[in-house]
């Protein structure tokens, strides 16, 4: 972590140290000018994740049993509201980052502070993805990820300064006051609606632009903790 970070990046854990180790390699080596730090959430998780000295918050659901969803809505809460910066992304960690990606989002939030800026997903196609069009399998877990490829395709198909309107969710960058103030991931899934779409309605309403960055390149393995290992 960095004193005077510019970003606090959060994520989620509950079972798989593997997971975490390879979304934090992949953002520790990615190259960015942009200064960040960590803040690490176990999720209702296992006494071995409690442990790792890595957690910065341990949140433990009221109700161990309920939706897997909705608690991961709640524990993006706490790790946002907690954040000590006011730029919070999220970042999943069946998710890898290549160069730039978090430059771009940043930039983007600083050119217009009334957007919602998220990355471009280059998915393996295990489930439909919101870009199709961009689908590319390198790999469902981190012991096959063919990482130089990956990266190499990367740096092929990114165009920065470049975005679309919409499409994508997270990884994104909040500006954590305002994430408050319009009343964070509703926690549950109202009306069967995703919370992150639920979400991002109210800021459209006030205005906010929802957008997804083309020169910030993240593989989406899919799989998650829950599938692997």
């Amino acid at each position: 972590m960095e004193k005077g970070a510019d970003v606090t990046i959060v994520a989620l854990v509950y079972r798989s140290l593997r997971w975490l180790d390879w979304c934090m390699e992949s953002v520790d080596n990615s190259s960015n000018q942009i200064s960040y730090r960590w803040l690490v959430v176990a999720n209702d998780a296992t006494d071995e994740v409690r442990k790792d000295p890595r957690i910065t918050i341990d949140f433990r659901n009221k109700d161990p049993n309920e939706f897997y969803i909705n608690r991961v809505y709640r524990a993006w809460n706490q790790g946002i509201v907690g954040s000590p910066t006011q730029l919070v992304c999220i970042f999943n960690t069946d998710m890898y980052a290549s160069d730039g990606w978090l430059d771009e989002l940043v930039t983007a939030k600083r050119n217009d502070p009334k957007t919602l800026p998220a990355s471009m997903l280059v998915e393996s196609g295990s489930v439909p993805s919101a870009m199709p069009e961009y689908v590319h399998n390198f790999g469902m877990n981190p012991d096959e990820f063919k990482k130089e490829d990956f990266l190499q395709h990367a740096k092929t198909m990114r165009r920065p300064g470049e975005f679309e309107t919409g499409r994508l969710y997270g990884p994104v960058i909040f500006d954590r006051q305002e994430f408050i103030d319009f009343g964070k991931y509703p926690e549950g899934n109202p009306g069967g609606v995703p919370g992150d779409q639920v979400l991002f309605k109210r800021y459209k309403e006030a205005g906010y632009k929802h957008i997804t960055c083309l020169g910030s390149v993240v593989y989406h393995a899919v799989t998650g903790e829950q599938l692997w290992p």
